[in-house]
């Protein structure tokens, strides 16, 4: 998933914030304590990890939800993994931030990789020094769920998908023998029919090397044409039900649809003319309550509120009329919701039918 934060316009305010949390990271301290685990269907929104540890407090509270997903452990420039690149995933701030979290009945996914960063396999030359460096941050955070945004040229490494995948399948085995689960996801990039061979090939791989894949959770962003972005969410889902089907055969339906998650980016995407907006957030909602499917997650929780000006790509606001924390508020199927918030058109003259004519879809 390629953050807003991480476009060229925005490069300087992301290395002031990674900065920042280097010279404030709090200093390590014993693992995380153990969650109480995720529930058959759930909502689980990337945090951007460069932000604040407390934002996972305040979030949660904010909004009702009681599931993230933690974004991104990368490369440090070596084969060690860090939230951002900079911040250890020791540190004691996002430790006690994710404790809390559990002890309110929470739970956290880490995700590795992403668009804007270097995902471990990618620099660790060995399965084995892959293998610790993810066990590393699985004990760190005492994590039962770990995510792999995988996408652009790292799709086509098949290298790095090969040691990844034989890293997977040996640390979930080391796990089961003590009587623990680690579930793996998948997080890749879709079109509106499915996947693109590479990452069927990528999934193939998993399954010919034994990887126990939890969830594939496609990023139904940035396709590029104008399209009704809750519509493709879910034409996108169907076509990917039909590939997993003759990836793994043996699945039936249900199965294989409890098995997928679906992930926008929330209001202006990076290309800007498309728009999800909060009626494609209640269409795929509904939607994933129908078929079943296991996750719901979206890019991201600081773009949950309206910017300024509609119609404009910002790494901390979505473009589109809405009030503070909407997308959370549809999209939350775990946990009390919040109220239902004032028409979101009332802060506005367009209505989302009227979206093109008002101008949201221009750069």
């Amino acid at each position: 998933m390629l953050s807003p934060l991480r476009l060229t316009s925005n490069l300087a305010p992301i290395a002031l914030t990674a900065g920042t949390l280097l010279a404030t990271a709090s200093p390590a301290h014993a693992a995380a304590a153990p969650g109480p685990g995720f529930p058959a269907h759930y909502t689980a929104p990337y945090l951007e990890t460069w932000r604040s540890p407390e934002k996972l407090t305040e979030l949660h509270l904010a909004t009702g939800l009681k599931y993230f997903t933690l974004a991104f452990v990368i490369s440090d420039g070596s084969c060690h993994g860090a939230f951002d690149g900079t911040v250890p995933v020791e540190d004691r701030g996002w430790q006690s931030a994710v404790n809390g979290l559990r002890a309110a009945g929470g739970d956290v996914i880490t995700s590795f990789g992403g668009g804007g960063g270097t995902e471990l396999a990618l620099v660790c030359d060995s399965v084995e020094t892959l293998k610790a460096e993810y066990r590393k941050v699985v004990d760190s955070l005492n994590l039962t769920r770990i995510d792999f945004d995988i996408e652009g040229g790292s799709l086509d490494n098949t290298e790095a998908v090969e040691r990844r995948n034989r890293a997977l399948a040996e640390l979930q085995r080391e796990y089961a023998a003590t009587g623990r689960r680690l579930a793996v996801h998948y997080t890749l990039p879709v079109n509106p029919g499915g996947l693109s061979p590479n990452a069927i090939a990528l999934l193939e791989n998993a399954r010919d090397k034994g990887v126990d894949v939890g969830v594939v959770n496609i990023m139904t962003m940035d396709y590029g044409p104008d399209f009704d972005m809750g519509r493709i969410a879910t034409t996108a889902a169907e076509g990917l039900h039909r590939q997993m089907s003759a990836i793994w055969p043996a699945k039936g339906a249900k199965e294989l649809w409890g098995m997928q998650g679906n992930t926008p980016m929330i209001g202006v995407n990076d290309h800007t003319n498309e728009v999800f907006s909060l009626d494609d957030a209640t269409t795929l909602a509904r939607f994933a309550a129908d078929k079943g499917i296991q996750l719901i997650a979206y890019w991201s929780m600081a773009r949950d509120k309206a910017c300024p000006t509609h119609g404009v790509l910002a790494a901390n606001c979505s473009g589109t009329p809405q009030n503070p924390h909407d997308f959370s508020r549809i999209l939350n199927r775990t946990g009390p919701h919040l109220p239902p918030a004032a028409p979101h058109w009332l802060s506005s003259p367009c209505t989302s039918w009227m979206a093109r004519t008002c101008g949201w879809r221009t750069a």
